[in-house]
């Protein structure tokens, strides 16, 4: 299994403006948006770890430390630098602290590393063990079912059932490898049709 990550909702319980930190939970033992938990007793981490924009590991936008794992979660605490030099860093660092002091960036997202896992009967998988290499802040995440939504309307035709739980059952059998995404079509005519393409 490759990178996973685990989408959780934070809330700013300790917004620093001066400092520019905020806290939070890294990863709680509820499922997250595709149905999956990650064990927090199970977790695996060295601080401090970076900290993302996005998942996009060429954007670094600063630092984070985990706490202790508990049966309740993971808490962080993150700091995103002030730059004095101008340049991209600057405004790559201030556009993602005023995302989350303005309210617009409310969730969290850790990448890992699957070290012992098992598929559960909803679809979802249960990550027993991880390796967390990273903490990223992240727009609310879509899940499959705003994707499809998004398909739906590219044409402006609305999708078959049938064809809709062929694509759930796709996006459930390519959690087992990997991932299948829905694109729309860009140069060809598909006529309505759906392309599905493994990354």
């Amino acid at each position: 299994m490759n990178v996973q990550r685990a989408y959780s909702l934070f809330e700013v319980k300790a917004l620093d403006d001066e400092k520019r930190t905020f806290s939070g939970w890294a990863t709680t033992p509820t499922p997250d948006r595709m149905g999956d938990v990650v064990d927090p007793m199970g977790a695996k981490f060295k601080n401090p770890l970076v900290l993302l924009h996005q998942h996009d590991r060429y954007s670094p936008i600063g630092l984070v430390r985990f706490e202790k794992p508990t049966a309740k979660g993971i808490q962080f605490e993150a700091e995103i630098p002030a730059i004095e030099d101008e340049g991209s860093l600057k405004d790559r660092v201030d556009t993602a602290w005023g995302e989350i002091k303005h309210g617009l960036i409310r969730a969290v997202s850790i990448g890992f590393r699957a070290l012992k896992y098992a598929f559960r009967d909803d679809g979802g998988i249960d990550f027993q063990e991880v390796e967390i290499y990273e903490l990223s802040t992240v727009s609310v995440p879509a899940n499959a079912d705003a994707l499809i939504s998004a398909v739906k309307s590219m044409d402006g035709r609305p999708l078959s059932r049938d064809l809709l739980e062929q694509i759930k059952t796709l996006d459930f059998a390519s959690r087992r490898s990997s991932p299948v995404q829905l694109i729309a079509p860009q140069t060809k005519n598909l006529n309505g049709a759906v392309r599905l393409i493994r990354p």
